[in-house]
Order: C-alpha cells, then structure tokens, then sequence
C-alpha cells in the first residue's frame, strides 16, 4: 500500500496532483486506487467535470469526497482547504457503493447498501468499511442498523459530512454525483491487507444524572427530567438561547451511557421550544450528563493511540474527529494528529459525527477521534517510534491544562457524592427500615404509576396480608420476636416476587403485593403459596404464624382507593371467615 496526501486551495488544483510522476508509478502497481477529497468549501456543479478528469488520468480510482469543518494533512491541522488523499492498493479492492438517503428512509438505505456489497461476488475477505454520509440531516441510527451485522467483525468506521458555517452546505460525493442527504460506503477486500482503528474520546462526566423524558425523533430531545433540554445549558453553564449558542455548546456535548458505554452527544441546534437538535441518536429513558474535555487525557494521553499505531506499522493513516474537539483545543489541536505522521502519511477531516463499531455495534460518535490504520502485508522493519518527548506540552499549557483537570475533577466528586447522599435518602424515603420493603407511600406511589400503564385488556391484581393474631405475639413473645415475625415475613414475599411485582410494608403486620400482568386468579395461587410457606416456616419460639389474604383485580384507570376497599373487604372476610385463609372480590 502507498499512500500520500496534498494540501490545496481548491478542488480545481487537483490537475496538478493528477500529473505526479509518482502517483502514476504507484497506479501501474496497483490492483485498486481510492482517491478521497476533504473539502472545506464545495460547488457541486464542479462535481462532475472534477471526476472526469480524475478518471482520464485514474480509470480504475473510486472517488469519493465529503465536506468538513477543518481539515488535516500531514498531521497538521489547517483549516479552509482542501485535502486530497491518494491511497494504492497492491493487492486490495476498494469497492464502493452510495445513494440519497432522505429522513425516513435510513434503515433501507443502510439494508440496500448491505446488499449491494454483498452481491459483487467478489471472493476476498471484506476487512473494513468506509463510511460517509450526511448526518446532520438524517438519523444515523437508522442507516446503521441496515448495515449492522452483515460484515462480520470487519471495522466500520468514517464520518459526518461538515460545515464550517452553514449545515445546509455539507455534503458528500462520490465519483460524479452529489448527495446533499445521502450516503457513500467503501469495502476494502483483500487476503493482505490489515486495517485497525482505535477510537479515543477523553470528554468525562461533568453534572448529575438526567433522563430523557421526551424526543420528538431519535436526534431529537425536548425534555430532560420533564423541562425543555436547552435549558439546562442555562441552568448550569449560563448559555443561553444566542448567535453562539451552538459554538457554546460544542465544548459541553451530552454523555450518554448505553449499554455501559459512554457516548457523547453533541447538540447542533437550539429549537425555539427549546429542544435540543443532535447529530446522533438518543432514547427515552437514557440518563445523560454534562461533560467536559479532559485537556490532560486528549492531548497528555492520546500517546497511548500513537504507541497502539506505532505497534501496528500502519502504511497510511486516516483521522476523523469531532468538530468540538478543534473548537476546544484550538491552537492546540493538532497536538493529538501531529505525531500521527511519524508512523505514515496522515490526512482526515473535522466531522459532524464519527463512525465506528464492528458487527452488531456500530455507532456515530461525537466529540471522538478515530484513527484508521492501514497496511498490506507483514509490517515494515524499521519504522520510527513515537517520541514520547515530542508530545509534551509547553509548561505554560500543560499548568493550566492541569488545573482545569483538578477543577473539573473536583466538581465531579461533589456532584457524585451529592448523588450518592440523594439516592440514600430516596431509599430512606421509599423503604420501610423494619423490614426493607417499600414503605406505604411508595407502594401507593407505584400502584398509581402501573395503573397509569395499563392499556384496555391488561391485567393487575393486588394482595393485601395481615399477619394474624400479631398483638397476641407481641404480649406473649415480647416486640423483638414480633419485629423478627415482620422481617421473616418479608422474606418470604421476597422470594415469590420476580422482578415484576413490588412488596411492601402497607402498615402495622400489614403488606401488599403489587402484581402486574397477573389475573386474580394466578394471583389466588400466588397468595396461597405465600400463606403456606408462612403457616410452615421456622419462627423460633413462635410455635405456629399465619396470615390472612385479600386479593382483588384492577382495571385501565381505576382510582387506587376503590381498589384498596375492595382488597381490605376480601381481608376482612377472610379473617372473619376464621382466619389463614386466601378471599378474592373480583372487580
């Protein structure tokens, strides 16, 4: 593999590229060439005659080109040009595949694409995938699970088309069209070649934990925690509804934990009702936080990528990075591209969103970079190693970039201890101390909220037990064995629920079962077990405790308070009926 790059004004300079003797040396070696344009400004129009004279001088090139919010060449970088990367490949094919892709449609355009890789009948192993699309007017999501799980563990990996000023003007390219909502994606095939990329985030955790509360679509949030999501850069940052509001916002991207993981997700408009636009997805119910960048983990520890790269022996590289990352760092951004080059030719392009995943786990990142090594063959010998030196930080920098780490870190242990005080008070607020069941108001609570749930043919039953003869216990036995007669009886409504249904604590010897999806008649047979396992369990000195159960139906809507009445009138019936005995009042 040969790779090499070229800093230009302009697309219109590629005639000069297009005449290298060396470029023309490495094509007649070459199974297959990819030729891609980062381009900070783009006239489609040029588009067409821009590939036709490609093709004159490169028959067999796959051109493709994508717009950008800075760029990088050499390692460096630069920002208003554009960056063309010329890549040969001995014995690989680089395929590619592309097509519009409007909102609505992404996950059958992801699937056709798949499709269409798939079909060419080519025998050689696919060994990565090369991405690019128009994110920031599509969900991304969506085009990925088209394509998740069809390429084995091949890496996907590549970018959002960017704009420096305008979103409107990001665009992608390939060969002669372009696509202002569409999508370009290469095979790379070939038995040789070797591709590895390694994402690197370095943005951390910064506020509490909010939930999404409500998304108009999946790039789309309107509440968290129930008010209008742009209102907690307000809140908490003091970023209001301005010009600047999305430069503003570029530094404090939202961090998302799904599935364990961390992603960023970065807000690239303010909508009047104060929603918040993104680039990639969310869900309702995901908890996100406020983050920050680490200075010291994106510049100080980005050796750790390098060292990987430098192992690897890449014979070109490729970096994609979020466009917060260059608004952050500013003069000091190309400290995390620049040792790249070291290794191989090193060219990319700030994004709105960067692809990566393998297999069934393919995501669009934001505030990330992702570098994609390749090569064909066996490593080279020889190849120069990072000078960890090189990376260093002047003093100046690297003081202030340690104090704000302290301050941030600082910030973060306040917020997670106040966490931590906050959920211990929920528990004491929720939980019943006796028997660590939840108390009468969260039980009354939860019944409400799984009322609310229901839909017309759901089910929900309830069981209302009181311990019986429970005075005469405590006379006779004194409180201590009464209070162990209470926490064994919680013991026992732990092992019959599930997961699904709650117990608590309603009052007094008292206790209530919430039981979801269950009919009064399973729950009859759940309240018998639960009385036999009480009659036949071990209380010490407490020769003989049973219970008496009531247990009634609810239906869509109904008020809790009538369901109560008609669970208290099955108990009352029951102990009236002589006691340790299980009385159902339908509904």
């Amino acid at each position: 593999m040969f790779q090499r790059s070229f800093n230009l004004g302009s697309l219109q300079e590629i005639d000069s590229c297009l005449e290298d003797a060396e470029l023309h040396r490495q094509a007649a070696l070459s199974r297959s060439i990819l030729i891609q344009f980062f381009a900070s400004d783009l006239e489609p129009s040029e588009v067409p005659g821009l590939h036709e004279r490609i093709s004159a001088s490169f028959p067999q090139a796959v051109v493709v080109g994508v717009t950008t919010a800075g760029e990088i060449h050499e390692g460096g970088v630069i920002q208003h040009r554009t960056v063309a990367v010329f890549s040969f490949f001995r014995q690989a094919d680089a395929v590619m595949h592309a097509c519009a892709c409007r909102r609505g449609e992404e996950e059958s355009v992801g699937l056709r694409l798949a499709e269409e890789l798939l079909a060419d009948g080519s025998l050689m192993p696919i060994k990565g995938l090369l991405l690019y699309a128009t994110t920031g007017r599509m969900n991304a999501a969506g085009l990925l699970g088209g394509l998740q799980g069809k390429f084995g563990d091949a890496p996907l990996f590549g970018a959002g088309a960017a704009a420096y000023h305008n979103a409107e003007q990001a665009w992608v390219f390939a060969n002669g069209t372009v696509y202002r909502d569409g999508a370009a994606i290469i095979a790379f095939r070939g038995s040789e070649l070797e591709i590895r990329v390694h994402p690197y985030l370095g943005w951390e955790p910064l506020s509490r934990g909010m939930t999404i509360t409500e998304i108009g679509d999946p790039t789309l949030i309107r509440t968290l925690d129930g008010i209008p999501a742009a209102d907690v850069y307000e809140k908490y940052l003091g970023i209001c509804g301005t010009e600047r509001f999305f430069e503003h916002m570029l530094e404090f991207p939202l961090m998302v934990d799904r599935q364990g993981s961390l992603l960023a997700r970065v807000p690239i408009l303010r909508e009047p009702d104060g929603s918040l636009r993104l680039v990639a997805d969310v869900r309702v119910g995901e908890e996100v936080r406020l983050s920050y960048g680490n200075p010291k983990h994106i510049v100080i520890e980005t050796s750790d990528i390098e060292r990987k790269m430098g192992d690897f022996r890449p014979e070109g590289l490729l970096l994609f990075s979020c466009y917060c990352r260059r608004i952050y760092l500013q003069e000091a951004a190309d400290r995390e591209t620049a040792a790249f080059q070291k290794f191989a030719s090193s060219s990319g392009l700030y994004t709105y969103g960067e692809f990566y995943g393998q297999g069934d786990n393919l995501q669009l990142h934001n505030a990330t970079m992702v570098a994609v090594g390749m090569r064909e063959g066996a490593s080279p010998p020889n190849i120069t190693q990072s000078d960890e030196k090189s990376l260093a930080l002047p003093e100046t920098e690297t003081k202030q970039m340690e104090m704000t780490s302290r301050l941030a870190r600082f910030i973060g242990v306040v917020v997670g201890e106040l966490e931590q005080a906050n959920a211990e008070l929920r528990e004491i607020m929720q939980t019943d101390s006796l028997t660590g069941l939840f108390n009468r108001g969260q039980m009354d609570k939860l019944l409400r909220q799984r009322i609310g749930e229901m839909e017309e043919g759901d089910c929900l039953s309830v069981i209302l037990l009181d311990v019986d003869r429970f005075k005469a216990i405590n006379d006779t036995y004194g409180h201590l064995a009464g209070d162990e007669v209470l926490q064994q009886t919680a013991k026992i409504l732990r092992r019959h629920a599930d997961g699904r249904e709650a117990a608590g604590r309603w009052g007094g010897e008292e206790f209530l079962l919430i039981l979801p999806g269950i009919g009064s008649d399973e729950a009859v047979r759940i309240a018998e077990r639960i009385r036999r396992d009480l009659e036949s369990g071990d209380f010490g000195d407490i020769e003989r405790v049973t219970a008496s159960f009531g247990v009634t139906s609810a239906m869509p809507g109904e008020e809790t308070r009538r369901i109560f009445k008609r669970a208290d009138e099955a108990l009352y019936a029951a102990k009236h009926g002589g006691r340790n005995r299980v009385v159902s009042f339908r509904s």
